[in-house]
């Protein structure tokens, strides 16, 4: 991996296989400075997310099944948070299913994720002081995956895959309403997934299928309206998250689709969706990276 300096301030985590099976690292944009925080040869650390005081890293893991005193059964992927410095790492859940992509909420007091553990795919809230979790969806159609809590902590946007296209199901967007439990589909969404809010909760930026490179559009919550945030003819484009100011976005660039083909992190000016601006490159795929809050 070899950043890019001196773009912006701020630090980012992410995930990367470039010393093996994934692990979770931060990288300092203004000095290029990388630090791997989680290590173990046999599991896999995935899916990093800030904590909204920037104090606590969320990510998932399959951990558990590993080490000195490993579970028995097929391993499957728990919630764990961790410190900053990778330090005083906690497993959050531990139901005997698959539990993805957590998603903070904005009082740092619990996460949204996704579950296999009793469907194919819901969605569910667990409180970090004791675990406790509450079921957000039941049985959703195409299973409800990849959440993205709101700033204001009202709404979680996700995908699933409910649209019919010839004989396959296609990715959607939709906006689960946390008071009231209803679910809608956002419109003219088709072929769109991977949702990232914007700070203030007035756009919704997301991954959009239905070409091919895959590109980064961005929604506004108001109006409806969608316009290109971000597309390359030769590289697929995925995982949009924005910096707190809102002024860039950082993606995973890949001449490939699939997982296993060179993902590189790069930042694209939200003004300006031709700037981009190399982060990493070389060996590994460098994935999923968020910002920490300022």
């Amino acid at each position: 991996m070899q950043p890019y300096h001196g773009v912006t301030a701020g630090t980012l985590v992410f995930q990367s296989d470039v010393a093996g099976r994934p692990k979770v690292f931060t990288l300092e944009i203004a000095t290029g400075l990388v630090r791997q925080l989680t290590h173990g040869g046999e599991w896999r650390d995935e899916s990093p997310r800030w904590s909204p005081d920037g104090q606590w890293i969320a990510f998932t893991s399959n951990r558990a099944h590993y080490g000195a005193q490993p579970e028995t059964g097929t391993p499957d992927v728990d919630v764990y948070v961790m410190r900053t410095d990778g330090s005083a790492v906690r497993r959050i859940t531990t139901d005997p299913g698959n539990d993805y992509d957590p998603s903070w909420s904005p009082d740092g007091q619990g996460l949204v994720f996704s579950s296999d553990r009793a469907s194919r795919g819901d969605l569910y809230r667990v409180r970090i002081a004791d675990g406790h979790t509450d079921r957000l969806t039941t049985n959703f159609v195409g299973r409800a995956i990849m959440p993205a809590v709101s700033p204001d902590g009202s709404k979680v946007a996700f995908a699933a895959q409910t649209l019919r296209l010839g004989a396959f199901w296609v990715f959607q967007l939709h906006v689960l309403d946390l008071a009231s439990g209803r679910t809608e589909p956002l419109p003219a969404s088709g072929g769109a997934c991977w949702p990232s809010w914007s700070p203030d909760g007035r756009a919704l930026y997301n991954v959009q299928l239905d070409r091919e490179p895959s590109f980064i559009q961005r929604r506004d919550m108001t109006s409806g309206g969608v316009s290109l945030a971000h597309s390359n003819p030769s590289l697929w484009s995925y995982y949009p998250r924005v910096s707190p100011d809102g002024q860039w976005l950082v993606v995973s660039l890949s001449p490939e689709h699939h997982e296993g083909e060179n993902w590189d992190l790069a930042l694209v000016s939200t003004s300006d969706p031709g700037r981009r601006v190399p982060l990493t490159t070389g060996a590994g795929n460098d994935r999923l990276a968020d910002w920490r809050p300022r």
